[in-house]
């Protein structure tokens, strides 16, 4: 358990805030007690006590793999090993995730797709592809809503829930690894993640391939910042990655990477009774 998570952060304010409280209150007759620096400070102070607490609280938010919010997010493998896991969000897509398909059918590389549950119907028959290829499956929530991370943790939970069961319906598997839209990790989503028992995985590398500005600069980003043991993060819907995936492929073999699929690669299991 990592010392600086949520918990210990919001314990800390909460006793800091409760000092200055009770200073305020029952301001110290001595002036000579450890409680006198609490009382001498300005109202302001519950302002700015505040302010750093919520800033701390959502920034951290958006750094899943800091285990803030959530424990056990992995986000990387072996860093001794030249081995690399990679992720596609976002799909079925079913007009770029057939050409991803087909460039690591070429390849022989296997890949994880965190897969949108609202995404399958119409795309029943691509879902069964990618798993017959022999690829990976994970949770990437039903809906995506821009939303997502602002509901009630028993919304979140039911949301994560009817992906998985809707998914199994069609393919026999029910996934274990999730990973949260946008990445994003705060109190309501941790506890959702609580009560599904899925496993999160993170990224090491994050692509932004849906606003790269050219393949040229997302091929060069890409073997510049690939490290062993990352997990990419790229989108099988971004008809940018679609182009110039065949190149990042063939160009980080040729600087010694190997591709591994996800679940070796973090030594987890990533489907139920499998």
């Amino acid at each position: 358990m990592k010392i600086l998570n949520f918990r210990n952060t919001s314990t800390i304010f909460l006793l800091i805030f409760s000092l200055f409280t009770v200073c305020r209150l029952f301001i110290c007759p001595c002036g000579t007690c450890f409680l006198s620096v609490f009382c001498s400070m300005p109202r302001v102070f519950y302002f700015g006590l505040i302010t750093v607490y919520l800033a701390i609280t959502v920034s951290m938010a958006f750094f899943s793999s800091s285990g803030f919010h959530y424990h056990e997010v992995f986000s990387h493998g072996d860093r001794g090993k030249p081995l690399l896991a990679l992720t596609f969000d976002d799909g079925p897509d079913p007009e770029t995730t057939p050409k991803v398909l087909k460039i690591l059918r070429k390849y022989n590389v296997r890949a994880a797709f965190f897969i949108i549950g609202k995404k399958i119907s119409g795309n029943e028959d691509l879902l069964r592809c990618i798993v017959d290829a022999g690829h990976l499956i994970g949770n990437h929530s039903w809906s995506h809503s821009v939303l997502w991370d602002f509901y009630p943790s028993g919304r979140l939970a039911d949301d994560i829930a009817r992906n998985i069961n809707e998914t199994e319906k069609i393919t026999g598997l029910r996934m274990k690894l999730f990973r949260p839209p946008y990445g994003v990790i705060n109190p309501m989503v941790a506890k959702a993640i609580t009560k599904t028992k899925v496993k999160v995985v993170g990224w090491s590398f994050r692509s932004f391939d849906t606003t790269a500005g050219s393949p040229e600069s997302l091929l060069s980003k890409t073997i510049s910042k690939t490290r062993p043991g990352d997990i990419l993060l790229f989108h099988d819907s971004s008809k940018l990655t679609a182009g110039i995936l065949e190149k990042i492929i063939v160009s980080l073999q040729e600087r010694g990477f190997g591709f591994i699929p996800l679940d070796e690669l973090l030594k987890l299991q990533a489907y139920e009774n499998v």
